[in-house]
């Protein structure tokens, strides 16, 4: 690794938190940190930005011969069990589809694939294509993507069959950066059995902020000396999930013609007040402690011991890919999917964010056509979205593939659910430069009002304050 590479995945490291990748504390490099760590060949990445595409992406334009078959070099974490095995048919099936590029793939551990792609980015050796998550289109702000606007055009893609959400995180600046294949849903999981020991009704979850808590805390089993025995519902956990709880209170958080942070500053005041109630009624220490004794390994999520599994929650909001986890390691709870409530004032309430999963092409990389053509193929074939999408118990991202006979005849009725009546209705979690700060902003503002009483207001403006000025920073 050259020095430029060394300095810039300096810049990176433990930049990142790795409990959610939807509220990581994100401090990104600015554009002109990249520039200057890419030297010369930056100006060429931008020139190509600017004049769309060169070399042999033109001949693609114009429909010419491509030649001789060429390599394309996908990174992606799946390196073991159902979604290596998915992702190895995925392969099979682009190779076999066309026969002017070899799809070849590196295995990355997900907790690193970023940063490398970034540090070799600047070294100029890029993958052709890697899987990331829909903030990562907030890298196209330091010219770290290539724009594939004009590929998608030459091949006639139809944007208007992806969900509407999902559609709008692959874009920056209007342009298309990112190629979704499947877009992640929340739900709300119940345990039913725990409902009926308290004698609620396990078919009629809550639809509103106010059954929520009421609900939760006729289900919750505290000791005398108010330690959580068992959870009925706390918006902390398994984690504060900001984003899908500001959107289900009715805010947005970007102003698309300022180009910048905007949010309902009433709607997101009354979330903040609202995490503080959870405080006032359960203790903040107390949700703590318990999240200290049950939190590890995402709070059990691959051991049939977790929460999930044993009755300790009984209510809690995560995103489609844990249903299969239900099934897989708690065989014999009876649960149930809904979706997440809203605030019943809120006219512009939500049910939570959709989240895109992503296959991009990275600037500077040696092959951007087939780059290209391999994201577009995991979008677009039916094989990936049943075998692939679905085997991680997330919706196909384009709607006509959403429709087949397969994704609906899915045990537990858990698609339909998400096609119809939580897709077509999200906002989607932010993907701008800068989401990520702003996540960490408000998880700090959640924490100051739980643990130190803060007024809500005042450490709502300093978040959105700060977050503002750090999406001009990165602009540079």
């Amino acid at each position: 690794m050259g020095k430029r590479a060394r300095d810039l995945a300096r810049v990176q490291q433990n930049y990142y938190e790795e409990n959610d990748m939807t509220e990581r504390n994100e401090k990104q490099i600015s554009r002109r940190d990249l520039l200057k760590m890419l030297g010369s060949s930056a100006a060429g990445m931008s020139m190509a930005k600017v004049a769309g595409l060169s070399g042999a992406a033109t001949a693609l334009l114009q429909g010419m011969p491509a030649g001789a078959q060429s390599r394309v070099e996908v990174w992606t974490g799946f390196g073991q069990g159902r979604m290596a095995d998915a992702l190895t048919g995925s392969l099979e099936q682009f190779n076999a589809s066309q026969s002017e590029f070899v799809a070849e793939h590196i295995v990355v551990p997900w907790g690193e694939i970023h940063d490398r792609v970034i540090a070799a980015t600047a070294a100029g050796s890029p993958p052709d294509s890697y899987r990331g998550w829909s903030w990562i289109v907030g890298d196209a702000a330091i010219g770290a993507l290539t724009n594939l606007q004009p590929y998608v055009e030459a091949a006639n893609v139809d944007l208007m069959d992806f969900w509407p959400a999902t559609l709008s995180q692959m874009k920056y600046q209007g342009d298309i950066h990112a190629m979704s294949i499947s877009t992640i849903v929340q739900f709300l999981y119940y345990n039913k059995d725990r409902m009926r020991e308290a004698g609620l009704d396990p078919e009629s979850p809550p639809t509103t902020i106010a059954e929520l808590d009421e609900m939760g805390a006729a289900l919750n089993d505290i000791a005398d000396d108010g330690a959580i025995n068992r959870l009925g519902f706390a918006p902390t956990v398994p984690a504060k999930q900001t984003w899908d709880w500001s959107s289900a209170f009715g805010s947005q958080f970007w102003d698309e013609g300022e180009g910048n942070i905007a949010v309902d500053e009433e709607a997101m005041t009354a979330l903040l007040e609202w995490y503080g109630s959870y405080a006032d009624s359960l203790g903040a220490e107390n949700i703590q402690a318990y999240a200290a004794t049950y939190g590890g390994n995402a709070f059990g999520r691959n051991t049939p011991q977790g929460i999930y599994y044993t009755g300790l929650i009984t209510m809690w909001v995560r995103g489609s890919w844990a249903y299969n986890d239900m099934g897989e390691y708690g065989p014999d709870v009876d649960f149930g999917v809904a979706p997440m409530p809203k605030l019943a004032s809120a006219d512009d309430a939500t049910p939570g964010t959709s989240n895109g999963n992503m296959y991009f092409v990275p600037a500077n990389c040696a092959n951007p056509d087939g780059g290209f053509a391999f994201a577009n193929f995991m979008t677009e074939s039916p094989w990936v979205a049943v075998n692939k999408a679905l085997v991680d118990s997330v919706m196909p991202s384009r709607q006509s593939l959403a429709s087949l006979p397969e994704v609906e005849e899915r045990e537990g009725g858990w698609t339909i659910l998400a096609r119809d009546e939580i897709l077509p209705n999200t906002l989607q979690a932010p993907s701008f430069g800068g989401a990520g700060f702003f996540g960490g902003a408000l998880n700090e503002a959640i924490d100051n009002v739980m643990f130190h009483d803060a007024d809500p207001a005042t450490v709502l403006a300093d978040a959105v304050s700060r977050a503002r000025r750090e999406v001009e920073r990165l602009r540079g």
